[in-house]
C-alpha cells in the first residue's frame, strides 16, 4: 500500500512540476491542462446533489455516479447539499477547485430557476458547464388524495369556486415547479398559496399527508410510487402526448387554455465552468459510456427518466444557454420577483 501510494505521489508531483515548468516557459494553458488530465482522476470524486435524499436528482444522480465510476476507474461519492432551493449545492461546486473532483448531478431547478426567484441564491447559470445530458423526466400536476378532483377540468372548476386559495408546494421560490404551478393558476384564473420546500421528498410527503392541496411533480420513482399506492392523484401531464406509465392521465395540452402547457425536467452532469477542457472531456466520455450500459439505462428508465441522445460538448453548451434564456423568459411572463 505504501509503495503504491509513493508511486502515485511521485506521479502527481511530476505532473505538477511539468505544468509549472510549462507555465514558466510560456506554454499555452491548454497544453498544461492536458498534462494534468493525464492523471485524472487519481482520487475520490464527489458528485453533489443539491436536494435531500429520495428526490429525483438524488435517485438518478446515484445511478449515474455508479456508471461513471466504472469508466473512470475511481470511486464517486454522492453528497446531498440541500438548502436555498438547491443553491447551496451549486455553490459548493462553484467554490471548489475547478479540477473535476467536485461535480454536480444538476437540473434547471437549482442551476437556472432558483437564482431567478430567491434573492439569497448566489449562484449564476454561467458559473457551471454541462458535461453530459442524462435525460428528461415528464412532469405532472397531482393533488391530495381527498381533493374532489380527478381531471384538470374538475380541478379548474374547484379552484375557481374555492373560498380559500389552494396551497401548493415546490422545491423553492422561483423553481420550475413553482413557476409551472403559478402558470396553471394564472390560466385557471384562480388564487393559490405557494409553500416552498428544500426538495421534492419533503413536499411530496406533505402532499401525501394532505397538508397541501396540489403540486407540480416530476414523474419519477417516489412520485410514481405515491401514485400507485393511491396516496396522491395525478390529474394532468405537462405534455402534448400521453405517458405509457400513466395511460389514464390526460395531457394538459388537450384542455382549453393549456395548449402550450408543455414542460419536462432534465438532469445532467455539470462541472465548474473553469474546469480544464480535457477534464470536461473526460467527464463527458465517462457519463455517456455509463449511459451506454443496458442495465444502467434500464434502471434509469424504470425510475421515470427518458434517456437523452448523446450530445457533443458544443451541443451541450448551446442547449444550456437556450435553457437559461427560456427560464428567464418564463419568469418574466408571470412577473416573478426574487424574494
Amino acid at each position: 500500500m505504501t509503495f503504491a501510494f509513493d508511486l502515485n505521489r511521485r506521479h502527481l508531483l511530476r505532473g505538477a512540476s511539468l505544468v509549472t515548468t510549462a507555465a514558466a516557459a510560456g506554454v499555452p494553458l491548454t497544453y498544461s491542462s492536458n498534462l494534468l488530465a493525464q492523471t485524472y482522476p487519481d482520487k475520490l470524486v464527489t458528485m453533489v446533489v443539491a436536494f435531500p435524499p429520495g428526490g429525483g436528482s438524488d435517485v438518478i444522480g446515484r445511478m449515474v455516479a455508479k456508471g461513471m465510476s466504472t469508466t473512470l476507474n475511481q470511486n464517486i461519492i454522492v453528497e446531498n447539499v440541500a438548502g436555498v432551493g438547491g443553491s447551496l449545492g451549486v455553490q459548493k461546486v462553484v467554490r471548489a477547485n475547478p479540477d473535476g473532483y467536485t461535480i454536480l448531478a444538476g437540473s434547471p431547478l437549482e442551476l437556472i430557476y432558483t437564482p431567478l426567484g430567491i434573492a439569497a441564491a448566489k449562484n449564476k447559470p454561467e458559473e457551471m458547464r454541462m458535461a453530459a445530458l442524462v435525460g428528461h423526466t415528464p412532469i405532472g400536476i397531482a393533488v391530495r388524495k381527498n381533493l374532489p378532483c380527478n381531471t384538470l377540468e374538475e380541478f379548474m372548476a374547484f379552484a375557481k369556486k374555492s373560498e380559500k386559495p389552494l396551497t401548493f408546494g415546490s422545491t423553492g421560490i422561483g423553481s420550475l415547479y413553482h413557476l409551472i404551478g403559478e402558470k396553471a393558476l394564472q390560466i385557471t384564473g384562480a388564487k393559490g398559496l405557494h409553500v416552498p420546500y428544500n426538495g421534492l421528498a419533503p413536499y411530496l410527503k406533505d402532499l401525501m399527508g394532505g397538508e397541501i392541496d396540489f403540486a407540480v411533480v416530476p414523474l419519477v420513482g417516489p412520485v410514481l410510487g405515491a401514485i400507485d399506492s393511491g396516496m396522491i392523484k395525478p390529474i394532468a401531464l405537462a405534455s402534448r402526448q400521453p405517458l405509457a406509465r400513466l395511460p389514464a392521465v390526460a395531457p394538459a395540452a388537450r384542455t382549453k387554455g393549456f395548449e402550450d402547457f408543455v414542460f419536462s425536467i432534465w438532469i445532467g452532469v455539470q462541472a465548474h465552468a473553469k474546469t480544464p477542457e480535457p477534464i470536461i472531456a473526460a467527464l463527458h466520455k465517462a457519463a455517456y459510456a455509463g449511459l451506454a450500459n443496458a442495465e444502467l439505462r434500464k434502471s434509469i428508465e424504470s425510475a421515470g427518466t427518458v434517456i437523452a441522445e448523446p450530445m457533443t460538448l458544443a451541443e451541450l453548451d448551446a442547449f444550456y444557454k437556450r435553457e437559461a434564456a427560456s427560464g428567464a423568459a418564463m419568469a418574466k411572463s408571470i412577473n416573478l420577483q426574487a424574494q
